[in-house]
């Protein structure tokens, strides 16, 4: 993911959000990503997104790759977030990050993609 320097003033920043938010659509209209069962919060450096649902993030996942992590919450909960990109086919609009999370039940199963992409994700960390 690309570093991007933070904008400081509020015209900057709104810009910025803006942008990145404008992306985040474009990527879901172009790859048909699922829009229902979403909140999603762009930030001037990165888009937040929030899902009820496993298949999003296992959509992003199939869609635009990326790394999963989990982090196990009070009340037998576990959040799963996916770090990924936006698409872009343009050196003019770099990609932005995006964080896909979803909470749900620890002893609540999850597909064998997202569950390797997770062990991927701390094999790399270890090394």
């Amino acid at each position: 993911m690309g570093t991007q320097s933070t904008p400081v003033s509020f015209m900057e920043r709104q810009a910025a959000r803006e942008r990145n938010e404008l992306s985040y659509q474009s990527t879901c209209s172009y790859h048909g990503l699922p829009e229902a069962h979403v909140a999603a919060r762009a930030t001037e450096s990165a888009v937040l997104v929030t899902a009820t649902d496993m298949d999003v993030l296992a959509e992003w996942l199939f869609v635009q790759g990326g790394r999963v992590t989990t982090v196990e919450l009070p009340s037998g909960q576990t959040a799963w977030t996916l770090a990924t990109t936006t698409w872009t086919d343009s050196p003019a609009f770099p990609p932005v990050p995006v964080f896909v999370t979803v909470v749900q039940a620890s002893d609540e199963p999850v597909m064998c993609e997202i569950a390797e992409a997770m062990r991927t994700a701390r094999k790399a960390v270890a090394a």
